[in-house]
């Protein structure tokens, strides 16, 4: 559940923005949280 989401993001950060800065984990997690208060949808739990 969610245990490779930042592997991914830097990953994709990686491919698509090269040289371009990377969140860290934390600030990453940060992120999502944020944008999931700040816009909600229906979720299972």
């Amino acid at each position: 559940m969610g245990d490779n989401h930042y592997r991914r993001y830097v990953e994709h950060r990686r491919r698509t923005h090269p040289g371009e800065p990377i969140l860290s984990e934390r600030e990453y997690w940060r992120m999502r949280h944020a944008a999931a208060e700040s816009n909600p949808q229906s979720r299972c739990c």
